[in-house]
């Protein structure tokens, strides 16, 4: 299909370039005029002839459809790993800045290099340790909480209004990683830009699991964690209803709790706004996924600790692999060979302060993916059928054109699973990127035909740009559907009184871990 890589060379205006002709634009390492040297030209193109062959061997006939996606993945870290930048010998750039600085490049690279092997296991730096600390310059939103136990914290935010929309706004992330991607630094934050546009807003703060949560499955998460919340935010405010927002595996969780209310005829969702979510997870070859539950278990004990919990640095270091590119091959290049240390940045600090998971949790949840349970109405929770398609709720999606984790296409096909109005808008930016969209010049989003076509691709063909921020396009949206404007409320109430104040204190249950002790 043409528009993943088309429709984006005429957002961005990229030329078509060969592949076999030069590297990819977007590969910083081959970016040296000296590439363009006989010697080193003869090693570039040597190298991308390799590489092709390598992404070609995941497509030969007898590599089952089912194993693909795993045979690619495996090729393209080959691929990725067998750059000849990768090598000191090999990497001009870092040739010559040990020339230029005599020798002063690779001390600090090597002192780099010690640092990352004793404090991160070595893997690169991808920013300065200490550059941020919650509730200072993360996570700033004024609020409060309002209900915490073993699993969770309900923060709700300080109105910064004489009024409100009646209906609030509930946040739930995924549980892999802590929850201020909703709200990082001033002025990126997506907690503040709602606040300040009157909205109620209520945010789940998941803490990183006890040993004793190890058993804990899907159905008691749901009810513990998602509907919990929600009874809170509603009890709270006086809501019957409260828009649901969910990002990546929160958004599963939205739209789930969605359609559980509606099975039973409950009022409960507003709305529902999914941000670079899948909902549906079909096999490659359209057929039953083939995974045995043997492989399932090898891969949760791959991943798990010694408590039996999926360990939060073991997820962070898989969704690394996704884009081994620019997460760990470039940080590495950066740090050791040419002795640089990276600058802040939000985004990364966030990345790297997970979440671990329940071992029944993530084994449940990765079963239910492969066997796609949710999108063929098969998932039930809580003693009730989850069907997608008989939430009435209109929805706001989000997807990012160059997402490597959800490619927009599963975002967009999932969004047609949903029973209400879809609201479809595309960004020009990846997973994470996608959802930190405040208003700038160069904000921008993609928004087509409704009801949404069954190909993609005709859904782009009518798309039309919109040179804006998304976050104005959901607030705009909300508005209509948050019913008349009442008094600001407090954080709090006599059943759920304030208590400490945002972050609150399960964000910080690993922070020392991943931000030098500086939480």
């Amino acid at each position: 299909m043409s528009p993943p890589n088309s429709g984006a060379r005429r957002w961005y205006r990229e030329p078509r370039k060969a592949v076999e002709a030069r590297p990819d634009p977007g590969d910083a390492r081959f970016r040296d005029v000296v590439w363009n040297s006989p010697g080193y030209r003869f090693l570039l193109r040597g190298y991308l002839v390799w590489r092709r062959l390598v992404l070609a061997s995941a497509e030969v006939p007898f590599v089952p459809a089912w194993r693909r996606p795993q045979a690619r993945l495996l090729a393209e870290l080959v691929a990725e790993a067998s750059a000849p930048a990768n090598t000191f010998i090999g990497n001009p750039t870092a040739l010559r800045r040990v020339v230029t600085t005599r020798g002063a490049s690779l001390a600090r690279g090597m002192s780099n290099l010690l640092d990352d092997v004793v404090h991160r296991g070595g893997r690169p730096a991808k920013m300065p340790t200490g550059a941020y600390r919650l509730g200072t310059n993360l996570a700033t939103t004024p609020g409060r909480v309002v209900y915490r136990d073993d699993l969770m914290e309900v923060l709700q935010y300080e109105p910064q209004t004489t009024e409100v929309h009646q209906v609030p706004l509930l946040l739930i992330p995924a549980w892999v990683n802590k929850f201020y991607i909703f709200d990082l630094a001033p002025g990126r934050s997506l907690v503040e830009w709602a606040v300040r546009e009157g909205f109620t807003v209520f945010a789940i703060s998941q803490r990183s699991p006890l040993p004793h949560h190890e058993k804990t499955g899907l159905d008691e998460y749901f009810q513990r964690v998602p509907l919990r919340a929600l009874d809170v935010a509603r009890e709270i405010t006086g809501s019957s209803e409260v828009h649901l927002t969910g990002v990546c595996a929160g958004g599963m969780l939205a739209a789930s709790l969605a359609a559980w209310l509606s099975a039973a005829g409950e009022p409960g969702a507003a709305s529902l706004t999914l941000l670079v979510s899948a909902l549906d997870h079909p096999s490659p070859d359209n057929g039953v996924n083939r995974w045995s539950d043997l492989e399932i278990k090898l891969l949760t004990r791959i991943l798990a600790d010694r408590d039996g919990l999926v360990d939060a640095g073991r997820i962070s270091l898989l969704f690394d692999l996704l884009r081994s590119r620019d997460t760990l091959w470039q940080p590495s290049i950066s740090g050791w060979f040419l002795g640089e240390r990276p600058e802040p940045f939000d985004i990364w600090a966030w990345s790297e302060d997970g979440v671990g998971v329940p071992r029944v949790l993530f084994e449940q949840t990765l079963r239910s993916s492969i066997d796609n349970t949710l999108a063929r109405g098969r998932l039930r929770l809580a003693g009730r059928p989850v069907d997608l398609s008989t939430a009435p709720q209109n929805a706001f999606v989000v997807a990012g054109v160059r997402d490597h984790i959800i490619p927009w296409q599963t975002v967009y096909h999932s969004a047609r699973l949903l029973g209400g109005d879809v609201a479809f808008h595309l960004v020009p930016s990846g997973h994470v990127g996608s959802i930190i969209s405040p208003p700038r010049p160069k904000a921008a989003y993609r928004t087509g035909p409704t009801p949404l076509p069954g190909d993609p691709s005709v859904w782009w063909t009518g798309s039309v740009p919109h040179q804006e921020s998304w976050w104005q396009a959901w607030t705009r949206w909300l508005a209509p559907l948050s019913g008349p404007a009442v008094p600001a409320r407090v954080p709090g109430s006599t059943r759920h009184p304030a208590g400490d104040f945002a972050p609150g204190r399960h964000v910080r249950s690993r922070a020392r871990r991943h931000q030098g002790g500086d939480s």
